[in-house]
C-alpha cells in the first residue's frame, strides 16, 4: 500500500523517517491560514482534513486523467498550533508578530495540539455510504472505498519568563516563520522548562497515535 505525508513540513518527515516505511510527500495547496472554525481545536481539525482531501483529490483526478487504476493507498495529513487563552497560536506572519507570541507564551504553560487525518483507500474496503462532498466532485465510482479517520494530539508546554532580548535572541538566530508557534523544541529547550505529553507531538507529528494508525491500516 502507498503510504502519503501530505505535508512538506521537514519535522513532520523526519519524525515518520524514523518509522523506517517507505513514504512519499505531496504536500496539500490549502492555504491554511484562511480556513477558521468555532474554535482552536476545531480549526486544526478542519485544516488537517481538508489537507488530507485537497491531496487524496490530487492523487484521484491523476489516475482518471491517466486512465489507470488507483492504487491502495494510505494518506496521513495534520495541523499543529498552540492554544492559550483560548486563542489559537500558529506561524508568526512576521517578526512583530513573534515578539507578541513569545510575549504571550513567556512564564506560562500552554497546549500544544496536533489534529491529524487519514484517508485510506483500498479496493478491498466495503462501499462507503457517504462520500466527503468535496471528494464526491471527483466523480469516480472507486471513490466510495474510502476509510476516514480523524484523531488529535495534546501536550502542554510550559516556557520560562523571557525578556524582551531573549525573544529577540532567539528570533535572531531561528527561521520563526516555519514552525507553530514560533518556536522548535530543538532549538528552544533554554527557555522551555517542561513538557507534559507527547514530545513528537510538539514538533508537529504523535508517533504514538501515527504508530497505531499504520499498525491497523497499512
Amino acid at each position: 500500500m502507498r503510504l502519503v505525508l501530505a505535508s512538506a513540513s521537514k519535522g513532520r518527515k523526519e519524525l515518520l523517517s524514523y518509522l523506517k516505511i517507505p513514504f512519499e510527500i505531496i504536500p496539500s495547496q490549502i492555504n491554511e491560514e484562511k480556513i477558521i472554525d468555532k474554535t482552536p481545536l476545531a480549526t486544526l481539525k478542519l485544516r488537517a482534513k481538508l489537507k488530507g482531501e485537497d491531496v487524496c483529490k490530487k492523487l484521484i483526478d491523476q489516475k482518471r486523467s491517466n486512465e489507470n487504476k488507483l492504487q491502495d493507498m494510505l494518506i496521513i495529513s495534520a495541523d499543529s498550533g498552540g492554544i492559550i487563552n483560548g486563542k489559537l497560536i500558529g506561524k508568526p506572519k512576521n517578526y512583530k508578530d513573534a515578539i507578541s507570541i513569545f510575549s504571550t507564551l513567556s512564564g506560562k504553560t500552554h497546549k500544544f495540539v496536533t489534529a491529524i487525518y487519514t484517508i485510506r483507500y483500498s479496493s478491498h474496503l466495503p462501499m462507503s455510504d457517504s462520500p466527503s462532498p468535496r471528494l464526491r466532485r471527483t466523480n469516480l465510482g472507486d471513490l466510495s472505498k474510502l476509510e476516514i479517520n480523524q484523531d488529535y494530539a495534546v501536550s502542554r508546554v510550559t516556557f520560562r519568563t523571557l525578556s524582551q532580548e531573549d525573544i529577540k535572541r532567539y528570533l535572531s538566530i531561528t527561521d520563526y516563520t516555519r514552525f507553530a508557534g514560533g518556536y522548535a523544541i530543538a532549538s528552544a529547550q533554554d527557555f522551555i522548562t517542561k513538557i507534559e505529553g507527547s514530545i513528537s507531538n510538539v514538533i508537529g507529528l504523535p508517533l504514538e497515535k501515527i504508530i497505531t494508525i499504520i499498525n491497523r491500516l497499512l
